[in-house]
């Protein structure tokens, strides 16, 4: 496929909460549309700036949408509520979609919300449901139905307005890029789904990721299998992948020596300013991960069983990696403002 003939969404445009619809060339893709009379047929929500979450056929997981491309033939829009949303509600939306980490996929689902849209759903999910489900949470019911509406009653809520110019071109440093980087998403989402069949094969009834705590709570005598299969996943150390394909984002010496050989400085500027930004206010993009910290230390203090301590040191190395980061974008940024920045960059 040319270049010329891909697009992809502006992570730019981009907001957490916004609703992205999408479609395929797939057939099953092809058939959603039919029996919906639509031009999309799946539907994501931005989390972070540029990762969504879904669901497909590997469960609910996140993806980096800049790395997503389509066939320029496919239709994409990006929503946005009207009347906008409080930061009450969009972490309950959001608290809501990560906490679905792992749901298994349904089929079944997915064809009665065409042909019995007044059902009501159980606990596993599909793309619009997820979607509509998380609004939900937050006492938003963009469809009439959540449990059972297809991504076309998504894109046609009176509650949505489109966000425009959110589709652009595949351009060549876009294929450069992926082809230089990767996807880490792809990755992490193999080694969660292993490490979910492995932790099913135990417990059957573990639906999503934070299931395994009530069960380790309430049964502690599996403490050092769910422990074995968590140290054979990969799991635990899947964030070195990312502090090691880009040490200078962790490090304040190494940005600067990064900033000084590379020749487009305002793409590394932007990049600071968009991490300085996401994190303000203490309601960053990430502060889950300090959530998830204090819960597992917690945890590991009043249970001590050794699968809490594995998870919490998970959780300090993500809480103090993604803090290093922000100081050093804050660094790079003070060190190169206004005069001295301009300066540099003529």
């Amino acid at each position: 496929m040319e270049v010329g003939s891909m697009i992809r969404v502006d992570i730019s445009k981009l907001k957490k909460g916004d609703i992205i619809l999408s479609t395929s060339t797939k057939f099953q893709s092809k058939v959603i549309r039919f029996f919906t009379d639509s031009d999309i047929s799946h539907a994501m929500i931005c989390v972070a700036n540029g990762s969504v979450m879904d669901s497909t056929g590997e469960g609910v997981h996140a993806r980096n949408i800049e790395k997503m491309f389509y066939d320029d033939s496919c239709a994409i829009y990006a929503y946005r509520l009207k009347a906008g949303i409080s930061d009450s509600e969009m972490q309950a939306v959001l608290a809501y979609v990560r906490s679905e980490t792992g749901s298994p996929y349904t089929t079944l689902g997915a064809i009665s919300s065409v042909v019995l849209p007044k059902i009501k759903g159980g606990g596993q999910q599909f793309c619009s449901r997820l979607v509509a489900r998380a609004y939900e949470k937050a006492g938003i019911n963009i469809t009439t139905n959540p449990d059972t509406c297809t991504p076309a009653d998504i894109q046609e809520s009176p509650l949505l307005e489109l966000i425009p110019d959110a589709v652009i071109p595949v351009s060549d440093a876009d294929i450069e890029n992926l082809k230089k980087e990767g996807d880490t998403t792809v990755a992490y989402r193999d080694i969660e789904s292993r490490l979910l069949k492995n932790l099913r094969d135990i417990r059957p009834n573990i639906r999503v990721i934070n299931d395994i705590d009530k069960i380790l709570l309430d049964e502690p005598a599996l403490d050092n299998i769910f422990a074995a299969i968590f140290l054979e996943s990969g799991y635990l150390e899947f964030w070195q992948v990312e502090r090691n394909r880009f040490p200078w984002r962790y490090d304040e010496t190494e940005i600067v020596a990064f900033y000084n050989i590379i020749e487009n400085k305002e793409d590394l500027i932007g990049y600071c300013e968009n991490t300085i930004s996401n994190d303000a206010g203490g309601k960053g993009d990430f502060m889950h991960w300090d959530q998830n910290l204090v819960r597992y230390t917690n945890y590991e203090r009043e249970k001590g069983l050794r699968t809490f301590s594995l998870i919490r040191e998970l959780y300090v190395n993500l809480a103090s990696g993604h803090k290093l980061r922000v100081e050093s974008a804050n660094f790079l940024v003070r060190k190169y403002n206004g005069q001295n920045r301009a300066s540099i960059l003529i």
